[in-house]
């Protein structure tokens, strides 16, 4: 009886070699930064079983595809587009192109994505990555100095440049706008309280009403998952038990989308009975987080990667406020220095 064939691809010679992956991809592909006896090792094993990946033999040969692989976690949002757009603009700028896949929210597919990329002679990776309880794959990228950044989702203690933006001061701006236009009691619908963002979006939204004098109120705050039935869900319970609440803050664009159902079905209408904000959408007011900015960003630490210049552990880009006209304004007429002032004291 035959011996089944074996299939000797870079996860068998890992396998064999007790490396990673990572390791095998760069000593194929002659990278600089690994030694010279595992780069032997790794291409006798090679040679040995006339190892030689057909498809992407004229990588092997340039040792470069110029291809940047993009994971993201979903894709279905504006944010996702957004950056895509960055970094398929960029990229090709430069003489790359960008090769995009979607993990689903499973950390798992994240990293298979992870491995077939490496398998195919990508030159680095662009991550966005799912929150999970196993980061093990991107502890291994950070150990293997494989070329990669992370983007908007910080994972404390990775070892990898990250790029994204500043979520606290895009709480802080989104609920100064509220104030500053005469809202005192602002609920604020959030995601899953796990991801990194949230904590910081709250903070940024206490630290605004403080500063105004006014009471963070933890009835007003609600979190979920980031879809529309989430947000149509806290929006009902917020106009529902807090009727004096008289704007909603969303952490992204579903959330506004169901919030601006609930609204609807209570027959109230936006912005004259209730003003309405969100992070990163197209439809309302927001607070516009230089998506596109992002992805470009996220390309260039990636070419400073791959020349070896040096790189910034974390670029965090600003946010700025997009104004649609769905956040009631209020009306200040000229008056005195005297009768200003007041003014201010009434509204704090």
């Amino acid at each position: 009886m035959k011996k089944a064939m074996v299939k000797v691809d870079m996860g068998y010679i890992a396998m064999k070699l007790g490396m990673s992956k990572a390791t095998v991809s760069k000593a194929i592909n002659g990278r600089p930064d690994v030694g010279e006896k595992t780069r032997e090792k790794v291409l006798r094993f090679a040679r040995k079983f006339n190892y030689t990946p057909d498809r992407f033999a004229q990588a092997l040969k340039m040792k470069k595809s110029n291809l940047i692989g993009i994971i993201m976690h979903e894709m279905r949002h504006d944010f996702f587009v957004e950056i895509a757009r960055g970094i398929t603009s960029e990229a090709q700028r430069n003489g790359y192109q960008a090769v995009f896949a979607s993990s689903e929210g499973s950390t798992k597919n994240e990293a298979a994505l992870i491995d077939d990329f490496i398998g195919r002679y990508i030159d680095g990776l662009v991550i966005i990555p799912c929150i999970g309880e196993d980061a093990s794959h991107l502890e291994e990228l950070a150990a293997d100095n494989y070329p990669c950044v992370i983007v908007d989702n910080y994972i404390e203690g990775l070892d990898i440049p990250f790029v994204g933006t500043d979520f606290e001061e895009g709480g802080y701006i989104a609920a100064k706008f509220l104030l500053e236009n005469g809202h005192r009691n602002i609920g604020f619908i959030l995601g899953r309280k796990e991801l990194s963002s949230t904590p910081e979006r709250l903070a940024g939204y206490e630290r605004a009403l403080t500063e105004a004098g006014i009471e963070f109120r933890t009835q007003y705050v609600r979190f979920g998952s980031y879809s529309v039935e989430s947000g149509q869900k806290n929006a009902e319970i917020l106009l529902r038990d807090f009727p004096e609440v008289d704007a909603i803050l969303c952490a992204n664009a579903d959330l506004s989308e169901g919030a601006a159902k609930a609204v609807s079905d209570a027959g109230k209408n936006i912005p004259e009975d209730i003003s309405l904000m969100d992070f990163g959408g197209s439809r309302f007011t927001a607070v516009n987080q230089e998506n596109e900015e992002i992805g470009k960003t996220a390309v260039n630490t990636l070419l400073n990667i791959f020349n070896r210049e040096k790189i910034i552990g974390e670029i965090i880009i600003n946010p700025r406020i997009t104004d649609r006209d769905s956040v009631r304004k209020r009306l200040f007429r000229k008056r005195s220095g005297k009768a200003a002032k007041e003014l201010i004291m009434e509204l704090a």
